[in-house]
């Protein structure tokens, strides 16, 4: 079944710019990303940072467009380039070596687990458990997270994943 590809006409593409003044707000948080500021700076920043608000919501909404185009693109190359075979491509295109992902059949996993302690490639369970991840031991419990970490949070060590900014 195709991939369902969302498409792009040029006025959208072309429609794709900022005004003087976003360019301008995005110019000055550039400025200042990943610099360290003293507590007067970070205030200053602050009341420059939230006075352009306006234009940096528009500046998210560009980067919205942009991820969508960027999608949109791939999608389009990738189904101009998946026709026809890889000798049929030009001589700067090609496809990278095909990669696959793996998963047991169902009931198969312990199984071929208890095979492989019998052959000694795995020493023991605790080894085999130890590769396991708190996502698919709750999974295969059928718990929720939170249920799980209530019962076990001494042996779970929760790390923070990176933050998603927001900006509507």
């Amino acid at each position: 079944m195709a991939k369902e590809v969302m498409a792009f006409t040029e006025s959208d593409i072309k429609g794709m710019t900022l005004t003087t003044s976003e360019f301008d707000t995005l110019k000055y948080l550039s400025a200042h990303a990943g610099v360290e500021m003293d507590e007067e700076a970070t205030r200053e920043f602050v009341a420059q940072r939230n006075a352009r608000i306006n234009e940096i919501v528009s500046i998210s909404e560009l980067k919205a467009k942009a991820k969508k185009l960027v999608e949109y693109l791939d999608n389009v190359l990738k189904h101009s380039f998946n026709v026809g075979s890889d000798e049929d491509l030009p001589k700067n295109v090609s496809w990278n070596k095909q990669s696959y992902t793996y998963e047991f059949e169902e009931g198969q996993a312990h199984v071929i687990a208890n095979n492989l302690i019998e052959c000694g490639l795995i020493a023991n369970k605790e080894q085999l458990f130890d590769c396991v991840t708190v996502s698919a031991m709750q999974k295969a419990a059928g718990i929720t997270m939170d249920k799980m970490l209530e019962l076990y949070h001494d042996g779970i060590v929760i790390k923070p994943k990176e933050r998603t900014l927001k900006i509507k």
